[in-house]
């Protein structure tokens, strides 16, 4: 039986696949049992002697079957199943772009029978018939959004199925060190194997561990990647964090005043800067207050700056020698991943001799200092991209946290091999990482896995 006949994902759905618009072209996609009975009729060929040809954009007329009324000139392509998209019978229609003409069309084919495709439904059923895993799906969906070059290096990553080959190989080698316990427990009286039976295991089992280890750690810099640079501001109020968001922004996103304590909340805007994709994060200045409000904002301050990606703190350079002394205490209490120290202001003040060097100088006012601003941000951006070049990482949150339970599945079969637990303990263990590791592309009947996934795509893919 087909595997598309055990699903209800057969019937005949249909989308506008382009994006909503006033685009020259529209690409209406139809996939599903009949989805070329129903839809032939529409398409009268402009050369009517031709037979229709899968996989070969036809020159037809779109008209309504019922009385003849032709709706557009289009262009039309068939697809055979497994030879499509979805891996089902398919259709795509390229007809002009007008709000009007999608919408009687897609009228018209509700009539014939088709449905409408929910969000992601036919990537759905790519995965579902096996055409791509989960993984790839959800490169498909990233690469679609990606607004930026690191964005579409780990869109293009998942999609490439460079993650696929790495879960496959280790489950690979979870198989082979359970197939060692499950002789060691087939065979009980073979006494003199036991012990060489657990020293392979665990030699297996260590290289899977450590590789499991590596990918965990490249999730920070897959996050960057796909999620962006965490860039927060800190300092003083006043100092000029929401004008250095509004500048790098390129928009009054932030509210700014000279009334200390302006923003009590905190502020999060995604931008590029010079191509790269960075999260802004406006917090609440920093000081002694007894204010119930702005103390929750500034320590809600000191929680953001612990968690971003890098930190700018802030001081005026008005302020001399005291600002290296705030740099360094606020270092101290935050322990940042990555700083920079910023001189804000700095068309108010003419000599900067005095202070330390190592930081970055800048006037909002007159845009002294941003553009060298700009680039160490994406320096920064730049640092983490590059160590994703050549071997597979994590960028879902999803992912790392299957690799996450993969691992402490491992962490209890070590544990139980320690204190001398029985095989069928460790066996059980080790099924567990398996079971876990494999969830990342797809390899579970698990529904609401699926729905979690493919609710974020877009109608028509």
């Amino acid at each position: 039986m087909d595997r598309n006949e055990l699903h209800s994902d057969n019937e005949p759905i249909v989308a506008l696949s382009s994006g909503q618009g006033h685009g020259a072209i529209a690409i209406l996609r139809a996939s599903g049992r009949a989805c070329h009975e129903l839809l032939v009729p529409c398409l009268r060929m402009k050369k009517a002697s031709t037979p229709w040809e899968a996989r070969v954009l036809t020159h037809c007329d779109l008209l309504d079957p019922t009385d003849g009324t032709v709706l557009d000139d289009c262009m039309a392509v068939i697809f055979k199943r497994p030879h499509s998209y979805t891996g089902q019978d398919s259709v795509e229609i390229y007809v002009h772009g007008s709000p009007y003409i999608v919408k009687t069309a897609l009228a018209l084919f509700y009539r014939l029978g088709f449905r409408p495709a929910e969000a992601g439904e036919f990537t759905r059923r790519a995965f579902l018939s096996g055409k791509i895993d989960l993984s790839e799906a959800e490169g498909i969906n990233a690469l679609i959004g990606a607004s930026s070059h690191q964005q579409w290096l780990a869109a293009r990553h998942l999609y490439s199925g460079r993650l696929k080959q790495l879960v496959d190989e280790l489950d690979r080698q979870l198989k082979e060190a359970m197939a060692w316990l499950e002789a060691s427990i087939d065979f009980p009286d073979e006494g003199d194997t036991t012990k060489a039976h657990r020293a392979s295991v665990l030699e297996r089992v260590d290289k899977i561990f450590a590789s499991l280890q590596k990918l965990e750690k490249s999730y920070e810099d897959g996050r960057v990647a796909s999620q962006g640079l965490r860039v927060a501001l800190f300092g003083e109020p006043n100092v000029g964090k929401s004008t250095l968001m509004n500048t790098l922004l390129g928009t009054e996103r932030a509210i700014v005043t000279e009334e200390p304590g302006t923003t009590r909340d905190y502020l999060e805007e995604a931008c590029l800067v010079n191509g790269r994709l960075i999260r802004l994060i406006d917090t609440a200045g920093v000081r002694d207050s007894t204010q119930k409000v702005e103390k929750l904002g500034i320590e809600r301050t000191y929680a953001l700056a612990r968690e971003a990606d890098l930190v700018l703190f802030l001081a005026e350079a008005k302020a001399g020698d005291e600002s290296w002394a705030k740099w360094k205490q606020w270092v101290e209490d935050v322990k940042p991943s990555a700083y920079l120290q910023v001189l804000t202001k700095c068309d108010l003040v003419n000599n900067l001799k005095s202070l330390k060097t190592g930081y970055a100088e800048i006037s909002c006012r007159t845009g002294l200092g941003i553009e060298a601003l700009k680039d160490r941000i994406v320096a920064k951006v730049n640092e983490h991209v590059r160590k994703l070049e050549d071997e597979p990482f994590l960028s879902s949150a999803r992912h790392k946290r299957a690799v996450e339970e993969a691992l402490e599945a491992l962490r209890r079969f070590y544990t139980e091999a320690h204190v001398g637990g029985f095989d069928e303990v460790l066996a059980f263990e080790l099924q567990q990482a398996a079971r876990a590791l494999v969830s990342i592309i797809g390899r579970i009947d698990t529904e609401e896995i699926l729905d979690v996934v493919f609710a974020s795509f877009c109608v028509g893919k």
